[in-house]
């Protein structure tokens, strides 16, 4: 009698290497939506911080006739997070002739069409 070998058969590891296959080309699918998404919540988090610096900064300005914004709208380019930012800048008029409505819009330079964020806040006169 032939002693019984034990292990496992090609079949096996063949079946096995095929799991193992499917369940690592997931994983590396998840890990790579995962990063994009880091990326974004970077851009929005960046461009987030830039709209309330731009209006917080107009609303710390003293109270003079100079400094109340008129309304239109400005552009201004930015850098933070070593990337290159615009800023748009859209003053209006409200019925109360002492505050404007801002409304800020962050554009990253490489998309200047698609706004990464865009803040509406007021500003008074006094």
């Amino acid at each position: 009698m032939r002693p019984r070998q034990s292990g496992f058969t090609l079949l096996e590891i063949m079946i096995a290497l095929a799991v193992f296959a499917v369940v690592s080309a997931a994983l590396v699918r998840n890990a790579a939506v995962a990063v994009r998404q880091t990326g974004m919540v970077e851009e929005r988090a960046l461009g987030t911080w830039l709209a309330e610096n731009q209006l917080h900064s107009m609303r710390l300005r003293p109270r003079t006739a100079e400094n109340y914004p008129p309304p239109g709208s400005q552009r201004y380019p930015v850098t933070l997070g070593e990337r290159d930012w615009e800023l748009l800048v859209e003053v209006a008029a409200t019925e109360n002739p002492d505050v404007r409505r801002v409304v800020v819009k962050v554009f990253i330079e490489a998309e200047p069409d698609q706004p990464q964020v865009s803040l509406t806040g007021f500003v008074g006169r006094y």
